[in-house]
């Protein structure tokens, strides 16, 4: 086939941008449409008309979809540095320019009000940033050039797209629609108005020396469907957004508009734009085995710093790459990158954490009741699920339920049957329609079979039938009894955990005394050597619930006066009888070990680990440690050490033991696909990865 990119003119941008025509990586080979059409618009003359998939046999593919272009640099980063790394397919889409007031210059600095406002001017400085922190990711060279040519994903409307030169799987896409301008206050011309039907389209803002039309606009529709073309075209195994799910601010006096949120409005409304689009990239089922993380945004900046100074060094370097920090001379008379970060890139506290929206629950392989194990995770909104058996690993198979996002959590029942939990998302244009909520389903047999699992059942939300607060709820940990009954805990919009039994209601527990105004989500439960229940969340230290007799009510429990964690909590009994948590200490990405001394009731940090970098939960079993690395991968903690290998990770790892008592780990990695490693015997180092099935 005839490449088309090859017959067209591509655009001309001063700065740095070498205007050639796109080539080699990401030409399309095929035809493929399944979105349907909004109104015709006429593409400018020198439009790339995209007619099919990018032809590329990697075996990842990533989409990162944001809302202003520094937004995966605070946020998304070191995941996406990893991910440049890779040599896969690494494409952001930017829906907005970002463009605030025009004025690159800080809003405090003086005489900031006399400097003229230029937003084409502004945003293309900012792009120009946001293309040398990516080369520097690349390639090493903030210079590095860039093609760029004029593209059209879908019905004429025409989008910036960059090609790195020296690294052709790194893309950048500029529908350069206008931002909200403001953080919190309504404006009808942004994603919030456009989402909620308060206009019908979106303007455009062309960046200075731009192709694209200054009279564009987008329909709701057509925005949607020029993010499902995107996806279909470069058909990722990982798509990155922001937070759909932002927190309220607790002290925020009542306004018109509604609760105030502790995110920017573009952030969250560019991620449901992007939930919408997954739903129809998805619909027809010929998309690549996917799977989403959504990332916290700016209330990290109150949160306990989680990453270690290696990986802020880094992320620092390159924001302040993207700030023209340098004051380097890239030619454009625009500028050369975003004066408001300059070199304040640690400035506003956004820097020091990564945090996914879903904190993941570690507890995602399980012994059937024959003793051989299932893995399960989220693959294009669903459960999935890998079973083993004499003949090794078979999978992944589907379990029938759209909509799921997040995690998943899997308990084995006091009958020996698999509980799944996991949250759905009700996509809705008005605060009324859209909702999230807890579902559960179950294993029909012991083991595989045709139909081998319930069909989803709802458990409603911690706060009742009110959408909007269900937006804000945490994700499900449930404990199995070994009465049988199921307990399910989620954090509430309030800030506190809520329990229930699968047969009743949910009650929200009273705040424990010294945890501040709430809790973090990223809780963890166990039962004690007596039966009772103990839940645990992370907040101004650790917060603890308990109940008195098995099964029975619980209650705020002593303080445990353990430090602040920089992460989620696991919590597991020891072979000894003790009760053990394990989290992160914020700054150093260490674990720490705390364990319960029942004779005084105290807790008390009884162990950390040499730092193995990274973020996230800690998954624990049979004294191994298993957590995601400082590069991305997996490292699993022993006696011995940390063992650092296996996949660039999604989500978090597990760890459990087979039918022998021997520890096995698994991992999802970025190609959606199971890997696991074994111990031959209690005290050897894992073996190697291997791919499952």
């Amino acid at each position: 086939m005839v490449n088309p990119i090859s017959r067209r003119r591509a655009l001309w941008l001063a700065g740095g941008m070498v205007a050639v025509p796109a080539s080699g990586y990401g030409l399309w080979e095929a035809t493929r449409s399944t979105s349907p059409k909004s109104r015709s618009t006429q593409p400018p003359p020198d439009t790339i008309q995209a007619s099919g998939i990018a032809g590329s046999s990697e075996r990842m593919s990533f989409v990162h979809v944001i809302a202003h272009p520094d937004d995966n640099l605070y946020f998304m980063n070191p995941d996406l540095d990893q991910a440049v790394a890779t040599g896969a397919a690494c494409v952001t889409v930017c829906l907005t320019d970002g463009e605030s007031d025009g004025r690159n210059v800080l809003h405090s600095e003086a005489g900031h009000q006399r400097v003229p406002a230029d937003r084409a001017g502004y945003t293309r400085a900012r792009i120009n940033g946001l293309a040398a922190s990516y080369a520097v990711m690349a390639t090493g060279d903030e210079n590095s050039p860039w093609e760029v040519a004029l593209v059209s994903y879908h019905d004429g409307l025409a989008v910036e797209q960059h090609t790195l030169k020296a690294a052709p799987h790194v893309q950048l896409i500029f529908p350069a629609l206008v931002e909200a301008r403001a953080v919190s206050t309504p404006r009808a011309d942004s994603l919030r108005g456009l989402w909620l039907g308060q206009e019908q389209r979106i303007s455009t803002l062309p960046p200075a020396r731009s192709g694209l039309p200054a009279s564009a606009t987008y329909t709701r529709e057509q925005l949607v469907d020029t993010l499902v073309n995107i996806l279909d075209h470069f058909r990722p195994t990982v798509v990155r957004t922001l937070d759909p799910n932002p927190d309220h601010a607790v002290k925020a006096p009542p306004r018109p508009q509604g609760l105030l949120y502790l995110d920017h409005q573009d952030h969250t409304y560019s991620a449901y734009f992007a939930q919408a689009a997954l739903a129809k990239h998805w619909g027809d089922g010929s998309a690549r085995a996917a799977t989403v993380e959504s990332y916290l945004g700016y209330v990290n900046a109150e949160l306990p710093a989680n990453l270690d100074l290696p990986t802020v060094q880094r992320k620092a370097r390159l924001i302040d790459t993207y700030g023209w920090a340098d004051d380097r001379d890239c030619g454009d008379p625009a500028g050369c990158g975003d004066r408001k970060v300059g070199k304040g890139a640690l400035r506003n506290g956004w820097a020091q954490s990564t945090r996914y929206r879903a904190a993941g629950s570690g507890q995602w392989l399980q012994q059937t009741g024959d003793g051989w194990l299932m893995a399960f995770t989220l693959l294009n909104g669903a459960a999935a699920y890998w079973f083993e058996d004499a003949k090794g690993w078979h999978g992944p198979q589907r379990i029938a339920g759209d909509g799921l996002e997040g995690q998943l959590q899997v308990i084995r029942q006091s009958d020996g049957l698999l509980r799944l939990f996991g949250v759905r998302t009700v996509l809705g244009y008005t605060p009324q329609d859209h909702r999230r909520e807890i579902v559960t389903c179950v294993q029909n047999s012991d083991g595989p079979g045709e139909q081998p699992f319930s069909p989803w059942e709802s458990l409603g939300a911690p706060d009742g039938d009110d959408a909007v607060k269900s937006m804000e709820f945490g994700y499900p940990f449930a404990l199995a009894r070994p009465d049988g009954s199921v307990q399910v805990f989620a954090r509430t919009f309030a800030g506190t955990v809520a329990v229930r039994l699968l047969d009743g209601g949910w009650n929200a527990l009273p705040l424990p005394p010294g945890v501040g105004q709430g809790v973090l989500d990223g809780i963890g439960a166990a039962l004690d050597a007596d039966g009772l229940t103990h839940v645990f969340a992370g907040g101004k230290g650790v917060a603890h619930w308990m109940s008195d007799t098995p099964g029975g009510p619980l209650r705020p429990a002593v303080p445990t006066g353990l430090p602040v964690p920089g992460g989620p909590i696991t919590a597991l009994l020891g072979k000894d009888g003790r009760l053990r948590l394990h989290f992160r200490e914020p700054k150093s990405a260490k674990v720490l070990t705390a364990e319960h001394e029942p004779t005084f009731d105290t807790w008390k940090v009884v162990a950390e680990t040499t730092p193995p970098g990274g973020f996230g939960r800690v998954s624990a079993a049979a004294d191994v440690l298993a957590v995601r690395d400082g590069k991305g991968r997996v490292a699993l903690g022993t006696v011995q050490g940390w063992q650092h290998s296996g996949p660039l990770l999604a989500g978090t790892p597990s760890v459990t033991t087979d039918r022998d008592g021997l520890p096995v780990a698994v991992a999802v990695g970025c190609d959606g696909m199971l890997y696991v490693a074994r111990r031959s015997a209690a005290v050897e180092p894992f073996g190697a990865w291997g791919l499952a099935p």
